[in-house]
């Protein structure tokens, strides 16, 4: 279980995400600060679903995650899945790790 400020770091990116238009997403957190094995300078590794992804990841929505990723937390770290991906993807490494072990985060009601 990853520490309630890197919970409330990701709920205020996929707010601002949100108010960027990415209006179905959530996050899933994975990596060091799931596994506890981090420390004051690793980073936030995050996907990031939603269906804006699922007709391909667009150059400008990758420069807009890590745009808003470097005004919110700079150690958030957002990878771009689409929803259909996330769920019927078996073949990639990184999304099997992140279904295993990650920990699902909506965004603030």
């Amino acid at each position: 279980m990853a520490d309630e400020a890197v919970i409330i770091a990701v709920k205020k990116y996929l707010s601002k995400l949100k108010d960027s238009g990415f209006e179905d997403c959530f996050a899933v957190l994975y990596g060091s600060q799931v596994t506890g094995n981090h420390d004051e300078w690793s980073d936030i590794d995050i996907l990031i679903i939603s269906s804006i992804f699922d007709s391909g990841i667009r150059r400008e929505h990758v420069n807009l995650l890590w745009r808003i990723a470097a005004a919110t937390d700079s150690r958030i770290e957002p990878i771009p899945v689409g929803k259909l991906q996330y769920n019927n993807d078996d073949g990639n490494a990184l999304i099997e790790i992140a279904r295993r072990n990650g920990q699902i985060i909506s965004p603030a009601a």
